[in-house]
């Protein structure tokens, strides 16, 4: 448990640092990477404060039992840092379809955040309510996202050459990746905790009680068993989306 904490925090300091070099020495230049910096600089601190106070939120679990772990406050940080990412992969798809001369493909574009800005609304409903079947839409709401994604750049790929086909191609598998991931992974996770909190008669709080249950409550725990499912998803949450985030800013503009 500790081995991976340190991890998380190493991984932190180093995505800071990635950051910092594309902003001193990336081809950074044009209003789409200038918007793409800062997208990605809001997810990557948040990333970074998240992975040293790394937390569990509707089971309430905290590594560092602090204030600053509080459930409420890192919810509120992931759904800005969240909407960033989302923002940026809605401009990745903009940007290649300007290359592509696809001009109604850049207006699909903005379909890919409305998925996530929408699912964020339903992680809360879970954190708030304890309720997992809304984490469950959540997740099958960015694997809803990334889907459209692929298909749009499905399409950018068939109508282009060159770095745009190629950035398309490798953007398609990492959406498709993700999408299995989510299938796969996270909604049965989910669907099983609900699930399991059906059978011993798990009580839902109202909006009202779990605000001020999210603020107030944590269960610190150094226990891998506790921390085991999560980690599988913490754990490339916060390394490669990181790192697709700041790649994102490399990519030229018009």
């Amino acid at each position: 448990m500790l081995s991976w904490w340190r991890t998380l925090c190493a991984l932190a300091l180093l995505n800071i640092g990635l950051w910092l070099t594309v902003l001193h020495l990336g081809p950074v230049g044009g209003a789409h990477a200038e918007l793409q910096l800062a997208l990605s600089g809001v997810y990557v601190l948040v990333c970074a404060y998240r992975s040293v106070l790394p937390r569990v939120d509707l089971e309430r679990l905290v590594v560092v039992d602090t204030r600053l772990s509080s459930i409420f406050l890192g919810r509120a940080a992931a759904t800005v840092a969240e909407i960033c990412f989302a923002l940026q992969l809605g401009l990745l798809v903009h940007q290649l379809g300007l290359h592509a001369g696809m001009p109604w493909v850049q207006t699909a574009a903005w379909a890919i955040p409305a998925f996530m800005i929408v699912a964020q609304g339903f992680c809360w409903h879970s954190v708030l309510t304890l309720n997992h079947i809304t984490q469950a839409i959540e997740s099958s709401l960015w694997a809803a996202g990334f889907s459209w994604m692929a298909v749009l750049l499905g399409v950018i790929a068939l109508g282009s050459s060159g770095w745009v086909e190629a950035l398309a191609i490798c953007g398609i598998l990492g959406a498709l990746a993700f999408v299995a991931y989510v299938v796969s992974v996270d909604v049965p996770m989910y669907w099983r905790r609900y699930q399991h909190g059906r059978a011993r008669g798990q009580a839902y709080m109202r909006l009202d009680q779990g605000a001020r249950d999210a603020w107030q409550r944590r269960v610190p725990s150094g226990n891998w068993a506790a921390w085991k499912a999560d980690a599988l998803w913490l754990t490339p949450y916060f390394s490669v989306g990181v790192w697709v985030s700041i790649a994102m800013v490399c990519v030229p503009g018009v």
